[in-house]
């Protein structure tokens, strides 16, 4: 960990003289988590060719266990639309492996990411390649309208925290005979390295595979997988491939300074690195330095979840979504004349330094062992008409079995969606700028708050059922 010292502006040190008042704005120590929820670990599950039994048991084992992996589909080899359309509004990412699964892909690129997106529905669009029979075809080409592509097995697979030194060449491992049905020694080493892995499968052993008839894995081993992800989860990040690639660009990019005044906080996370592919909005893990003991944090409209844990208030944000302000009992840290910062080009001081901190004058990223940046959620208050004109979810008398038939409002040619993630939070997804609101089994609201970005965990509470509306559409899910 480096430190140095920063300069007081005029009004600061006037401050730090008690000359001003209790409003005076102080420098606030912030930090961005090198992965989601301050992990130490990322891990990707990639699948090729779009076999319909990534549908049929690949999806559903992920849901199970709260998680996203990133299905590659050959455009011409007729995927299940539908159905990957379906897995892709509940939260997985739905990426191209070609047009025709040739020998080498180059003139394929653009053409097949725009046929995807034409029948798939995703915030971010495509936005992940992976190679037909892993050779890399136009690097360029690739690099203009993905943000990964994904190679296969070569050497060392595991990236490190900053990402690969070629963004078009990601290594994955694969799986299955032709392969490795290692997973968990993989997941284990990234864990000690705060690294990224990936994993590379075809279709299942004993299962309708279509095309993707190599290298056939146990899927009994993936869930194996899982259950050891989930076991693990204050270690191990769990995401799809072109979703730790774009927090990785951002931490890398991201600038967060944070003030204190009065009793509140400000935190400005900003980056300039939008291109024609994405507006690189996918929520960071932030964590603030204060003895708040009950804080509310809000980023625009939002509400956002958050949780309080060792003297930091732990949460997720969207860069260039607006300032961040933390409110709440217990006033905030006073200003020190010390933090630690680094340029956004440096690394990590090492393994064992699982944080990084950022001051008001700089900007940087590491990794903290922690749990997800979530809050165990606000009290919840009876819904008003107001909040809640549906006459079953505005009942306190009515059985989880009567307010479940809000699921009814299908989503329809709306992408939003909620789900529940493997740590227990409720997750919404691709619901920017529309209203949001949370409701316990007895038709109480417990939040409301707006979506931005692209994910975003709204509530963590007791286990039952709830109904997210998101505008005027609604899901049941259900924390276990």
């Amino acid at each position: 960990m480096v430190y140095k010292k920063f300069s007081l502006s005029p009004a600061l040190a006037i401050g730090a003289f008690g000359l001003f008042a209790a409003t005076s704005v102080f420098a606030q120590d912030v930090e961005i988590g090198t992965w989601a929820g301050f992990r130490k670990a990322a891990v990707s599950f990639t699948f090729d060719d779009g076999a319909p039994s990534h549908v049929s048991d690949a999806g559903p084992l992920f849901d199970k266990y709260g998680y996203k992996a990133t299905f590659n589909l050959v455009v011409n080899w007729n995927p299940d639309w539908s159905g990957f359309g379906n897995m892709a509004k509940n939260g997985h990412e739905i990426a191209s492996h070609s047009n025709t699964h040739p020998q080498n892909m180059s003139g394929e690129e653009a053409s097949s990411k725009s046929s995807i997106a034409s029948k798939i529905q995703q915030k971010y669009g495509v936005i992940t390649l992976a190679y037909p029979n892993c050779n890399v075809p136009n690097a360029q080409e690739v690099l203009k309208n993905y943000i990964v592509g994904r190679i296969c097995n070569s050497g060392n697979s595991q990236v490190g925290k900053d990402g690969p030194s070629n963004w078009a060449q990601v290594p994955a491992i694969m799986t299955g005979p032709n392969g490795s049905n290692d997973f968990k020694g993989p997941m284990g080493s990234v864990v000690q390295s705060n690294g990224w892995v990936s994993f590379l499968t075809h279709g299942f052993s004993g299962k309708n595979n279509g095309n993707a008839t190599y290298s056939p894995t146990d899927i009994g081993l993936i869930e194996d997988a899982l259950k050891y992800a989930q076991q693990n989860d204050k270690d191990i990040w769990v995401a799809p491939m072109g979703h730790v690639a774009m927090y990785i660009k951002e931490r890398k990019s991201s600038k967060a300074e944070a003030s204190s005044s009065g009793g509140s906080i400000t935190v400005k996370l900003t980056h300039s690195i939008a291109d024609n592919i994405s507006k690189y909005d996918y929520p960071l893990s932030l964590r603030v330095k204060s003895d708040m003991a009950k804080p509310t944090v809000k980023q625009g409209d939002a509400t956002l979840e958050s949780k309080v844990d060792g003297g930091y208030i732990y949460f997720d944000a969207v860069p260039n979504g607006g300032d961040i302000v933390i409110s709440g009992d217990g006033g905030s840290t006073p200003p020190t004349e010390s933090s630690s910062s680094a340029g956004p080009t440096s690394a990590a001081s090492s393994s064992s330094d699982q944080g990084q901190k950022v001051s008001s004058s700089s900007h940087h990223h590491g990794s903290h062992h922690g749990s997800s940046s979530s809050s165990n959620g606000t009290n919840p208050v009876a819904s008003s008409s107001s909040q809640n004109p549906n006459p079953v979810a505005g009942s306190s008398s009515s059985s989880p079995e009567q307010f479940a038939a809000l699921e009814a409002r299908a989503f329809d040619a709306n992408p939003a969606s909620a789900y529940v993630d493997a740590a227990g939070y409720i997750t919404v997804i691709n619901a920017q700028g529309q209203n949001i609101t949370v409701f316990n089994s007895l038709g109480h609201v417990v939040r409301t708050t707006k979506g931005i970005g692209c994910l975003q965990k709204v509530y963590s509470g007791a286990k039952g059922v709830y109904i997210v509306r998101i505008g005027n559409k609604a899901k049941t899910v259900s924390i276990k």
